[in-house]
């Protein structure tokens, strides 16, 4: 019956569920608004820079070296459209969205996600009761760090410059109402930054590295080694996509089926089960 409703156009659960098209882009984060640390590591670059040509005027200069976002041509930002309201952080619960899609009460509307692909703000995960290591139904403290890095803050603001434009654009002219969020009085960069700080959050699962895979011994947060075995532990691994180090570029669901095949190799070699 939700099929046949999301086929006639009619509200259903699918409405809020169904993502109908994806568009991957590069966006770059204005450096004049990075944070007074960046500015003074640019600063002591420049100062080593003259220093150098100081010491030797003969020598000649060499190519200054891409930084890794130059040297990185991967998309890092995904736009997805939708045709519902989104349940943003800022509004509703998702599972209040999904109730009111049953009974017919979201607006007509649509919805250009923007995500921004392997940020640089990492969150943090720790034992609440580590005084009973055995209280093994302790919750953990999680904290996101949701775009606690500036460089992360400013490509979001360019990401929801960017959805504005695509969403303003003459293809959506018989569609296109009125701005539901941020809204046409969010125009400042402060403002559309305060608007993503109220209503951002995670997308389709692209929660890694609280394993982290790593190799040898001078990668202190290292959980897992390269055969996905536990540290210190014989017949423990871990397969799942705690144990990639860093986002991708992407959803992560071909990755984890991978390493979920290659652990099976693993296991079956070291029982010799071929």
């Amino acid at each position: 019956m939700s099929i046949i409703k999301y086929l006639a156009g009619l509200p259903s659960p699918l409405h809020t569920n169904s993502l109908d098209s994806f568009a991957f882009a590069t966006v770059a984060a204005d450096s004049s608004k990075n944070d007074s640390s960046d500015r003074n590591d640019e600063a002591d670059r420049l100062r080593q820079h003259t220093q150098r040509e100081h010491d030797d005027t003969k020598r000649p200069e060499p190519k200054p070296e891409a930084t890794k976002e130059e040297a990185d041509d991967r998309p890092n930002l995904m736009l997805s459209f939708q045709g519902t309201r989104f349940p943003f952080a800022n509004i509703t619960s998702y599972s209040q969205c999904i109730s009111e899609g049953q009974t017919g009460d979201l607006p007509n509307a649509f919805t250009i996600h923007a995500t921004l692909l392997r940020p640089e703000s990492q969150g943090n995960i720790y034992l609440q009761n580590v005084q009973n290591m055995h209280d093994t139904l302790a919750r953990p403290l999680i904290s996101h760090n949701y775009l606690r890095a500036s460089s992360d803050i400013n490509k979001m603001i360019e990401a929801i410059k960017l959805a504005r434009k695509v969403g303003e654009s003459p293809h959506f002219d018989g569609v296109r109402g009125r701005e539901l969020f941020p809204g046409p009085s969010v125009k400042t960069d402060e403002q559309i930054e305060d608007y993503l700080r109220r209503s951002s959050c995670h997308f389709y699962g692209t929660f890694v590295g609280t394993c982290r895979m790593g190799c040898g011994a001078e990668d202190k947060m290292a959980v897992v080694d390269t055969e996905l075995k536990v540290i210190n532990t014989d017949r423990l691994r871990v397969v799942d996509a705690s144990v990639i180090p860093e986002l991708i570029t992407g959803f992560p669901h071909s990755t984890v089926a991978a390493i979920a095949e290659k652990a099976a190799d693993l296991i079956k070699d070291h029982y010799k089960l071929h």
